[in-house]
């Protein structure tokens, strides 16, 4: 083997190869925890909501004028997007999931102000909400009709007698198991019971660890400002979106339709910072994979102008092409694997660095083996073109520099 010949060559020029390791630390460092994070992104973008996202969309309305009557607007409403072709079923609703905004409150299983609540997302639904949503009550029941009443915007509605719970709530407040039945406390110390569960179900906000914890209230919010939760049968949601507009705006003259937008644009806008962190990681990883890229071929053709007369003289005393090509070849890798253990020191320290900071999760080590065969088929590959350039050199031209 060559490893002693090129480690004697890489002592009498280190200033190059030292550099050249460095960069490949310092490259593989970022690249393995920027990986790292994308995948995690990517995870979180891609987490199960519980709910049929791809065929929900909702409207935004508001009423105005002193003739406009809320109550009969929404029925009236409800009523025409129910028969529509196409539709599933249709609710009204407080808030949307998913879309960055809504109603947080806290929880207790005992009436007790000094004990902790759990926080959770908030809803108020018609017993159409379940089957709208599509999520799965997985213990319990669902609201009953004559359970749920409009609730109107200057109204303070009663405690509801029974409420349901999404499992990672029922789980947090009952770790203990049997949430089913059990009574809740609100902020001001009435109770609900809990009717049932839905096996899971997202909130509001993608940013928060308690996504998955959501408590809905029976009722039909009547306000001047309203949104309709609509889920169609699968491929007739974009359809049905501009026909529910339209049908809507002809459906009384003292209403407007402000917004329309499907639950998988709610859900990207929410994800909107984590898919631009995505992009800007990937373009960094891509720069840093090109720099370093250029750096091996700079040092490769640099080396082998430098050693045209060794390389004459290997070729001279019967070297062949092949042995001119293995020996830059290995020479590279050699310097790729220094810079890839130095990579990797630095490597676990970022990404303690990362965790402890910025609460990320532990990083799987399994990023790091891929990232060090990236850099070595980079390595590989730059240098490849300078070492059959030198493998061209005849060892007269070469005698004739001397």
């Amino acid at each position: 083997m060559e490893f002693r010949p090129i480690l004697n060559a890489l002592k009498r020029r280190k200033t190059g190869a030292i550099l050249v390791a460095l960069q490949v630390a310092i490259t593989l460092a970022i690249v393995i925890n920027a990986i790292f994070i994308i995948g995690v992104r990517s995870e979180k973008i891609g987490r199960d909501t519980g709910m049929d996202v791809n065929n929900i969309f909702t409207v935004s309305v508001r009423g105005f004028g002193p003739n406009f009557n809320v109550v009969e607007s929404i029925k009236q409403d409800l009523r025409m997007i129910r028969s529509m072709p196409g539709v599933v079923s249709a609710t009204i609703s407080n808030h949307i999931p998913l879309s960055g905004s809504g109603s947080g409150t806290g929880l207790r299983t005992v009436p007790d102000l000094t004990i902790e609540s759990t926080g959770t997302a908030r809803y108020r639904f018609s017993e159409h909400g379940i089957e709208t949503l599509g999520v799965n009550i997985s213990h319990g029941r669902n609201f009953k009709a004559n359970e749920v009443e409009f609730v109107e915007a200057d109204s303070n509605p009663p405690t509801p007698p029974g409420i349901l719970v999404t499992q990672a709530l029922a789980d947090s407040l009952f770790p203990e198991g049997g949430a089913l039945g059990k009574q809740v406390f609100w902020g001001d110390m009435s109770e609900s019971t809990i009717i049932g569960i839905i096996e899971k179900m997202h909130g509001s906000w993608v940013g928060w660890d308690k996504l998955e914890h959501v408590v809905i209230q029976p009722g039909k919010p009547a306000y001047q400002r309203n949104r309709y939760i609509i889920r169609t049968e699968p491929g007739e949601r974009d359809r049905l979106m501009l026909e529910v507009e339209e049908k809507l705006s002809a459906n009384s003259p003292n209403k407007i339709i402000q917004r329309v937008r499907s639950l998988e644009e709610h859900a990207a806008r929410s994800y909107q910072r984590d898919r631009a962190m995505s992009i800007i990681l990937v373009s960094v990883i891509v720069l840093l994979l090109v720099i370093t890229g250029l750096v091996f071929l700079g040092l490769a053709s640099f080396n082998v102008k430098q050693r045209t007369k060794q390389i004459g003289t290997r070729r001279a005393l019967g070297a062949t092409k092949t042995d001119i090509v293995r020996y830059f070849m290995l020479e590279n890798w050699i310097i790729t694997t220094g810079g890839a253990i130095l990579g990797i020191v630095l490597t676990v320290g970022l990404a303690y660095w990362l965790e402890t900071e910025y609460s990320l999760p532990r990083l799987n080590f399994i990023y790091i083996p891929v990232g060090v065969a990236i850099l070595w088929v980079l390595g590989q590959l730059a240098a490849y073109m300078p070492a059959r350039r030198a493998a061209t050199i005849s060892p007269a031209i070469a005698t004739r520099t001397v």
